[in-house]
Formats: structure tokens, sequence, C-alpha cells
């Protein structure tokens, strides 16, 4: 089944919106089919989406914030905490032991379904009554600048991932130690600048390696040692821009190098990028997996359009996922996976639920946001240890069972039934969400199509006095740059250097960065190519593939069988 995308163009035109054709396939179908609800007797069927996978993928987005985190106070204590929630917004925000405490109860928000209005609209007047949690982190000991995290310790500005100890600046950094600036790490140590990577120690300026030491600017090599500026080598030693040159030319070289700036670090990636530029590139980073499209893939099975994902089997349109089983249309489920989830974003370890944004430890919940350790419950905000709940008001298993066909021929008859939630029940602005990572858009694109955007106060106009003069050479550098105040040399905005931080630079001979965290966020998405892929053939065999590279990029692309010829 052909079908064509509705998202929505911008409004300032006539435009059609996303238009993208995409296919509903019979094992789409089955799995819809398998994981429609019943209640009773009666069976709900959910239907097909009406969206492309990318667009629903950008709508689970826009509803997690990750990095931007803010000063306000709590709704219950009044006392000052960090949220993901600006303070100029109005509903209530809890810290998280008071959240998780027992001085509130979500069920006595609840309230009953009124057929003469759209569900969505009533789920959202319900949300705005019922308090949020300010941050979701377990276990951060020394680390409360961090979200969406497990079991860290002394880490700062850490979001997403867990295990990980003396890490700063990262997205999704899972077992790690020392590390700074990874997006996309596990099991990482002294580490500075690396993309999704695994088992790399004392390595700087790395994306796609495994299992390699003590290497500088690499990309794509797998348990490689005291290598500079190579690409794709496999169990190499001593290597140069890819030329072996042995220990004593290899050491006499670093030497010359000696504390690195950020001049010796342009001048390397020139050399580096030229060289890639007539190597073979992998159609896709998949390990250890049986039939599966798409990117940074490990251990998977029957797994189509997925990214960043591990240990997943009969999945698609998944990403940033560990153990999903048979689950479509998934993002960030970690740690446990999901199974039998269809439209999730941040779910984790609730079968048989659909269109859920952070429900945890569930099963069988649909149309809810926040709701942890519940079963059997639909359209509900903020519950804990519920079951048979509707706008969190609590029902009889009959009573229950009766009314929820109810609501779903309503939502059907309102053309709400097999919706992700609207977009008027996102609390951010694009820019703070993670769909900007993804599906960046200026302020005007956003707007235009319906999107809230959230206005940052001009720190270039409050900064008062000169930007501090900051050597290249770490070791030209004192104590006192922790009092400084520096201006990102691309967003201006106003950064500092912290005493750990300062103390990770000396200690790997690095330069301070010229460039604030989010603008080096930005830097290390946009060195991964799109999480989305294209149609295209091999560059030797002729053979069709699907890849992340665009057919209009100039990079040689291998097939799998064709790359594992070339370098293994």
């Amino acid at each position: 089944m052909k079908k064509i995308c509705t998202q929505p163009g911008p409004r300032s035109c006539s435009a059609v919106g996303c238009s993208a054709s995409f296919d509903i396939t019979q094992d789409d179908l089955q799995f819809y089919d398998d994981i429609s609800p019943v209640f009773g007797a009666t069976k709900c069927a959910i239907p097909p989406p009406t969206l492309c996978p990318a667009c629903r993928f950008q709508r689970r987005l826009m509803f997690r914030n990750d990095r931007h985190l803010y000063h306000r106070k709590s709704s219950l204590s009044g006392k000052q905490i960090i949220s993901i929630y600006a303070p100029e917004h109005t509903f209530p925000v809890y810290d998280q032991d008071e959240w998780w405490g027992d001085q509130w109860d979500a069920k006595a928000f609840g309230r009953e379904m009124d057929f003469s209005r759209p569900f969505y609209e009533q789920l959202q007047e319900l949300r705005l009554t019922v308090p949020r949690v300010s941050l979701f982190t377990t276990g951060a000991e020394n680390s409360y600048y961090t979200n969406h995290t497990l079991f860290l310790k002394n880490c700062y500005l850490i979001f997403g991932g867990g295990n990980a100890e003396d890490c700063m600046f990262g997205n999704y950094i899972s077992f790690s130690k020392d590390t700074l600036d990874g997006l996309c790490l596990y099991s990482c140590e002294r580490c500075y600048e690396g993309i999704s990577s695994q088992r790399c120690y004392d390595c700087v300026n790395f994306m796609n390696c495994r299992d390699c030491t003590s290497c500088l600017m690499i990309e794509d090599c797998e348990s490689c040692t005291n290598c500079i500026g190579c690409f794709g080598l496999h169990r190499k030693e001593y290597c140069v821009f890819n030329e072996e040159v042995g220990e004593e030319a290899y050491k006499k070289l670093r030497a010359e190098l000696g504390t690195l700036t950020h001049a010796t670090m342009d001048a390397l990636k020139i050399r580096f990028e030229d060289l890639k530029r007539g190597l073979p590139h992998r159609a896709a980073h998949t390990y250890a997996s049986e039939n599966c499209t798409g990117d940074a893939i490990y251990n998977s099975k029957n797994c189509h359009n997925c990214f960043d994902i591990t240990n997943c089997e009969d999945c698609d349109n998944v990403a940033f996922t560990p153990k999903g089983i048979r689950s479509k249309d998934c993002t960030f489920t970690s740690p446990e996976g999901v199974d039998h989830n269809y439209f999730a974003g941040s779910t984790v370890g609730s079968p048989r639920s659909a269109f859920t944004f952070l429900t945890w430890y569930g099963s069988d919940v649909y149309c809810s946001l926040e709701c942890h350790h519940c079963r059997d419950c639909f359209g509900c905000t903020g519950m804990r240890n519920a079951r048979h709940c509707i706008l969190n008001k609590q029902y009889t298993a009959d009573e229950y069972n009766a009314l929820v066909p109810k609501i779903i021929d309503h939502m059907r008859a309102t053309s709400e039934w097999g919706q992700y939630f609207p977009l008027a029940m996102c609390p951010y602005g694009y820019n703070e969400t993670n769909s900007v990572d993804y599906f960046p858009l200026t302020k005007e694109q956003a707007k235009a199509q319906g999107f809230a955007w959230r206005d940052e106060s001009d720190q270039k106009e409050t900064y008062l006095g000169p930007p501090p003069e900051v050597p290249g050479d770490i070791t030209q550098i004192g104590d006192d740059i922790c009092d400084k105040i520096l201006v990102c040399e691309v967003t201006g905005k106003l950064f500092k250097i912290i005493p750990q931080e300062l103390a990770f630079y000396r200690s790997m001979g690095l330069p301070l960065p010229k460039r604030c965290f989010e603008q080096r966020h930005k830097d290390r998405i946009a060195k991964r190519n799109p999480r989305k892929l294209w149609r295209r053939t091999c560059s030797k065999c002729s053979k069709e593939i699907e890849t992340t590279y665009s057919s209009d990029q100039p990079e040689i692309v291998y097939c799998e069988s064709c790359y594992q010829t070339a370098v293994y």
C-alpha cells in the first residue's frame, strides 16, 4: 500500500507540506493488527500511520529536551531547582525527590471524558494541571547538571546514557570514564571528541571506531594503536595517514607535534579530509547483524530504517534503542528497550503499548505521558503504580473496558486515533528539542510550520569588557582562566572553563575549546551522516545499497562485502 505523508506545510503559504510517498507493507498491517488493544471482548484496530517515517521520527523528537536546563523554583516547596522546563511555564514542576515522593497524588487531578470535545484537547488541559518532574536522572552522584541519565558519578552536562564517571559535555555516554565532548560513546576512557565509537582508550577526535588505543584523528578504524590521521584501518599500529611508519618514526613525529594546538589540529584535519576522499567508505556501520538497514546497528536482526540500536529484532523506524523486540516508531528506550510498542518516545519496558512518551515499566498503556509502573491506562499523565485509569480518573476493570472503546470510537470521529500527540501538547520551543539536531530549522522555518520557538537573551549585548586572550598552548594557561568568561567564536554565547575540565585538557595536552558546549554538540552532530537512508549503487560492484550517503555525495561508498574485501 502506497501512502502520502500528510504532515502540514508552512502556514504562510499554500504548500502541501511533506507529501513524501511511503509504503505500508503486509508485515506493517499485521503488526498494527497484532498490537491493536483489546478491552474486554472489543478489539480496537490501530490504523496505518498518516505521516511518513521521517515525520514520525521528527514528531517524537519534538517531545524530548535533553540539553536545555533552566533555573526555576519548585512549585511544591519553592526551593531553587534545575529543570528542563523554562521558568515562564505556568504548569507545576516539582523537584525530583518531591515528584517521586508521597506528598501528592496524580489521581486527585482526574476528570471525566467529555464526548463533545476532542480527546487530546482534554488530555492537554489535564496535563497543564498535573505536576511534572524537573529532571530525569537516577543514581546521580555529584552529577546534578545532567538529564535522561542513570548512575552517573562526577559528571557534568551529560545528556542520555549511564554508568559513567568523570565525564563532561556529551550525549549518550555509557559505561565510560574521564571522557569529554562525546556523542554516542560506549565503554570509552580518557577520550576527547569521540563519536559513535566503542571501547576506545586515550583517543582524540575519532569517529566510528572500535577497540582503538592512543590514536589521534581517526575514523572507521578497528583495533588500532598509536595512529594519526588514519581512515578505515584494521588491526594496525604506528600508522600516519594510513602509512605504516614504524615505532621509532611514529614517536618522533608525535614528539614533534608536542602539545596540541588549534593550528596543529586544523593542519592535520586538512590532510585527513584529503586522504578520506580517495578511500572507500562503508555503506553502513552494521556489526554482527542480519538483514538490517540503517546505521550504527549492533547485534540485531530483521531491523529496517533503524539507527543507533543494539540487540534488537524485528523492528522498523527505531532509534537510540537497546533490546527492541517487534516494535515500530520508537525512540530513546534505554536501558530495557521495548517489546511490541508503537509510536513511543522515551518509553522503557512497557509491552503492548502505543502513543506514549516517558512511560516506564508498565504494560497496555495508550495515549499517555510520564506514567510509570502503570497497567491498563488510557490518556493519563504523571501517574505512578496505577491501573484502569482514564484521564487520571480511577475506574473498575469492567468500567474501563467498556469506556475505552467508546473513547476510541470518538477519537476516530475526530481523526485522533492512530496519531501521536498534537503539537499543542509539546512544552518546548522547537530549538529546545532533540528534533533540531536531526531536522534543523531556522526560527522562521519552524514558526512557518506551526512549531513553537523559544527566544534566548542576547548575551553579546550584556557582556561587559573585552574577551580574554586565550593562548593556543595549554601549557601557557594558568588556573585563573576558570575565573574568566569566554565568548564562543561562532554564536557569541558566553561560557566558562571549570577546574575539572582544565585538568583534563592539561592531562591530554589539548587546547581550550573556542566554542561553547552547544556549538560543539552541533559540530559533532554535523559530522555524522543524517539519520536517513538513500538508495545508490556500490562504487565497486554496482550492487544497489541503502546508505546514509545520498547519491549526490562524492564519497566512494562500498557495499559491506566489497568493503570487507578491501579493508580486511
